[in-house]
C-alpha cells in the first residue's frame, strides 16, 4: 500500500520522493507544488476548451466578412462604374443626332455653308437659318447638363452658329478659346470625340467665367491641309455629372470621378481626395473593369467606349475593413475575459481536486496502517477522483473477504485432487477385473465371442480415462474414444442406434477438455432409447473464429421448457440442481479449464429433439 500511495504522489506531482515510509510527510511538505501543477493543468484544459473555439471561431467571422464585403464591394463599384459611363454616354448620342443633321443631310450642310458665307442674308436664308437655330436651340435648352452648342464650318466671314447668340463672329465674341484648339488639333477622323476642359467667358466681367467640358465631333470631311472642314462643339456643365457623382460616395472617405485618358480629372465629387495614376493596360482602352488595391485605398475604373473617358471609384481601404476590425477587437475583449474566468475557473477546480486528493491520501493512509474503521464513503459520485475513492474502499473492504476466498478456493483444490486419486484407483481395479473376466470368457469359448469384444472396448474406455493427467487431448483421441464407446452401445441396441459423423480432417489437431463428449453422447443414447425405439446422433465440429465448436445433435424426446430452464440455470451455481449429472459436470469443467464463460450451450425443443455445443477456445 505504501508503494501505491508513493506512485499516485510522484505522478501528481511530477516529482520523485524519498523513501515510502515518509510519503505521507512529503504530501505536507509539497502542498505548494502540487497546487500550482493542479492549476497549471487545469487552466491549460480550460483555454484549450475556451480560446481555441472562440479564436476559429473570430477568425472564420473575420475571413468570410472580409470576402463578402470585398466581393459586395467590387459588384456596387462596377454598377457605379458602369451607371456614371451610362450617364456619360448621353453627350455621345446628342452629337450623334446633330451629327446627322449638319453632315448626313446635304441639303442642311449646303444651307450652313451658304448662311455662314453669305454678306447679306435673303429670305430663304433667313427661314434656313431659323431652322439650324432650332436644331441646336432644342437640345441646348431642354438638357440641362448642356451649357451652349457651336456648329463651325469653315467660311471666309469668320462666323459659327450658336445656340446662344446665333450667327455670331469670330472677332465680336469672348469665346474663342475653342476655336484656337480646333484649329491647333489633329483629329485622326469624323468619329473622334475630343474633350477640352475650359473657362468658358461669358461677358466682359473677368470673374463672369463657367467652369465647362467642351466636346469636339468633327464633321464635313478634310480640306487639303487634312484638317476637318466643320466641327460641332457642345459645352456641357461638369457641375450636372458631379452631383451624380455624389450619390456613389457610400462609405467613409471613398469618393468618384471622371478623368481623361491622360488621367487628368475632368469632373470630381464633391469629396474628392486626388487623381490615381492610371494603369499601362490594354484592357482599359478596351473597356474592361479594371481593380487595383493602391495607397491604402480600393480603386475600380473603367472607360466609355466613345468618349474615352475614364470613371474612377476610390474606397479606401481603412472604411472598406471597419466591420472586420470591429469583429478583431470584439475577439480580442472576449478572449481577454474568457481567460479572465479560465483562471477564476481553474482556481476553483484546483481547490476541489486538492480536497479529492487529499481525502485519497486520507484513504491510503487507513490502507497503509492496516486499519479496520472504513472512511466515510461518498454518497454520489460526481468526478474521477470521488471514482477513485469509492474504488479504494470497495477494495479496502474486500481485502479480508478475498483472503477467505482464496483460502476456500485452495481447500476447494485440495479436495478435488484426494477425489481424484480416488477415482483413480477404482477404474484401476475395474480395469484388471476385467482383464480377468475377458481371459476367462476366451478359456470357456476357445474363441473370440461378443462377450470378449465388449468387454475388450470397455477396457479401452477406461485405459483412456486413466491414461496420462493431462486434462487436454486432442479432437482425434477424444472422438476416437466416443467412437469405441458407441459401437459398445451398438452391440447392446444393435440396429436402434444410428450415429452421423460431420467432421473435418483439419481439426484432428484441437485441443479439447479430456472426456467432454462422452458423457453427452451416453445421455442422448440413454433418454433417447428409453423413449422410442429408433434413434439418431449426429456428432459435429465446425471452427468459428478461434473457437472450435462441438455440436451434439439427437431426435430424442427433447427436453421441456421448464426442465430446460433449470439445467441452463445449474451452470451458473455452485451445487447440482436436478439429475443432470453429465451436463453439470461438463459445465463446470470446463468453466474451471478456462475460466468464467458460457462454454456449453443446450437447445431442446419438446418432441422433437435436443442440441448441445461444446465450445473449445484454440
Amino acid at each position: 500500500m505504501r508503494k501505491i500511495l508513493y506512485a499516485l504522489l510522484s505522478s501528481i506531482t511530477g516529482k520523485r520522493q524519498g523513501s515510502s515510509s515518509t510519503s505521507i510527510k512529503y504530501v505536507k511538505q509539497s502542498d505548494a507544488a502540487l497546487a500550482r501543477k493542479f492549476f497549471a493543468d487545469n487552466l491549460r484544459r480550460v483555454i484549450v476548451l475556451s480560446l481555441i473555439p472562440l479564436t476559429i471561431l473570430g477568425s472564420l467571422s473575420i475571413f468570410i466578412t472580409v470576402w463578402y464585403i470585398r466581393g459586395s464591394v467590387e459588384q456596387n463599384s462596377e454598377n457605379r462604374l458602369n451607371q456614371i459611363n451610362q450617364l456619360t454616354e448621353v453627350i455621345p448620342a446628342e452629337l450623334d443626332s446633330l451629327s446627322l443633321s449638319f453632315d448626313k443631310d446635304p441639303k442642311i450642310k449646303l444651307r450652313l455653308k451658304n448662311i455662314l458665307n453669305t454678306t447679306s442674308f435673303s429670305f430663304e436664308e433667313v427661314e434656313a437659318l431659323f431652322y439650324l437655330r432650332n436644331v441646336i436651340d432644342v437640345p441646348a435648352n431642354s438638357k440641362s447638363y448642356i451649357h451652349s452648342i457651336y456648329i463651325y464650318y469653315e467660311n471666309s466671314q469668320g462666323r459659327f452658329l450658336s445656340s446662344r447668340d446665333g450667327i455670331a463672329q469670330m472677332d465680336s465674341v469672348l469665346d474663342t478659346s475653342w476655336y484656337t484648339f480646333y484649329q491647333s488639333k489633329v483629329f485622326s477622323g469624323e468619329e473622334e470625340l475630343v474633350t477640352q476642359p475650359r473657362e468658358l467667358v461669358a461677358s466682359s466681367d473677368p470673374n463672369g467665367t463657367t467652369q465647362v467640358l467642351t466636346v469636339y465631333q468633327p464633321f464635313g470631311g478634310l480640306n487639303e491641309d487634312g484638317h476637318p472642314r466643320g466641327v460641332i462643339v457642345m459645352n456641357v456643365l461638369p457641375s450636372y455629372f458631379a452631383k451624380s457623382l455624389n450619390l456613389f460616395n457610400d462609405w467613409q472617405g471613398s469618393y468618384s470621378y471622371i478623368a481623361d485618358p491622360s488621367g487628368d480629372p475632368l469632373i470630381t465629387s464633391d469629396s474628392f481626395g486626388g487623381s490615381i495614376p492610371l494603369p499601362e493596360s490594354e484592357q482599359l482602352a478596351e473597356g474592361h473593369l479594371i481593380r487595383s488595391s493602391l495607397g491604402g485605398a480600393l480603386v475600380t475604373m473603367k472607360q466609355s467606349p466613345r468618349l474615352a473617358w475614364i470613371a474612377v471609384s476610390v474606397i479606401p481601404t481603412k472604411a472598406l475593413y471597419s466591420l472586420p476590425r470591429m469583429i478583431v477587437y470584439i475577439t480580442l475583449a472576449l478572449s481577454v475575459f474568457s481567460l479572465l474566468l479560465s483562471i477564476i475557473y481553474a482556481l476553483w477546480i484546483t481547490r476541489k481536486n486538492y480536497r479529492q486528493v487529499t481525502q485519497i491520501v486520507h484513504v491510503l493512509e487507513h490502507a497503509d496502517r492496516h486499519d479496520d474503521t472504513v472512511p466515510a464513503m461518498p454518497d454520489k459520485i460526481q468526478d474521477v477522483y470521488e471514482l477513485i475513492v469509492k474504488n479504494i474502499l470497495d477494495t479496502f473492504l474486500e481485502q479480508k473477504y478475498l483472503r477467505i476466498q482464496l483460502s476456500e478456493r485452495q481447500a476447494k483444490m485440495e479436495l478435488l485432487e484426494l477425489k481424484a486419486l480416488q477415482s483413480q484407483m477404482n477404474p484401476h481395479f475395474m480395469s484388471n477385473t476385467l482383464h480377468s473376466i475377458y481371459w476367462k470368457a476366451f478359456q470357456l469359448t476357445r474363441s473370440p465371442n461378443d462377450a470378449c469384444v465388449m468387454i475388450e472396448q470397455l477396457s479401452d474406455l477406461l485405459e483412456y480415462a486413466l491414461r496420462g493427467t493431462d486434462d487436454a487431448v486432442t479432437l482425434h483421441d477424444e472422438l476416437a474414444n466416443v467412437r469405441g464407446y458407441i459401437e459398445l452401445q451398438k452391440t447392446r441396441f444393435s440396429d436402434r442406434l444410428q450415429v452421423i459423423w460431420d467432421t473435418r480432417a483439419e481439426m484432428k489437431d484441437c485441443r479439447v477438455v479430456k472426456i467432454s463428449m462422452q458423457p453427452l453422447v451416453e445421455n442422448s443414447i440413454h433418454i433417447g432409447l428409453a423413449a422410442q425405439d429408433q434413434l439418431a446422433v449426429k456428432v459435429k465440429c465446425r471452427m468459428n473464429g478461434a473457437n472450435l465448436h462441438v455440436t451434439i445433435i439427437d431426435n430424442g424426446p427433447g427436453i421441456p421448457l421448464e426442465r430446460l430452464k433449470r439445467i441452463r440455470a445449474s451452470f451458473e451455481s455452485d451445487s447440482m440442481q436436478g439429475k443432470h449429472v453429465g451436463l453439470f459436470n461438463t459445465s463446470k469443467r470446463l468453466t474451471l479449464h478456462y475460466g468464467a464463460g458460457k462454454w456449453m450451450r443446450v437447445l431442446s425443443k419438446e418432441g422433437k429433439g435436443t442440441a448441445i455445443t461444446l465450445i473449445f477456445p484454440q
